[in-house]
């Protein structure tokens, strides 16, 4: 299991969002779920009627572990620019 994660929002997907991101997105997200992360993966949240997306931005320790209730989630920092060859039309994990 991982000891923390960092996480970032992609700019684009908070436009307008107000609150708290952690409480509202990350939280019910990863709560209990034990979810699988990679270094540099983008996956999608819904949460309070809309969608954001954010990245992984470091895992510790390696580049990939498994998001336990133990696991320290960061998500202090400025959001994420989109990159153009990251787009939610990849492939991902709730494709599986």
């Amino acid at each position: 299991y991982g000891k923390r994660i960092h996480v970032l929002p992609i700019d684009d997907t908070i436009e307008g969002v107000t609150g708290n991101l952690f409480e509202t997105f990350l939280k019910p997200y990863f709560l209990e779920a034990y979810r699988p992360v990679r270094k540099d993966d983008l996956f999608l949240v819904r949460g309070g009627m809309r969608a954001v997306e954010f990245k992984i931005v470091e895992v510790d320790p390696g580049d990939f572990c498994i998001v336990a209730p133990d696991t320290v989630i960061f998500c202090e920092g400025e959001p994420i620019k989109r990159d153009d060859e990251e787009r939610l039309d990849d492939i991902g994990y709730d494709d599986i």
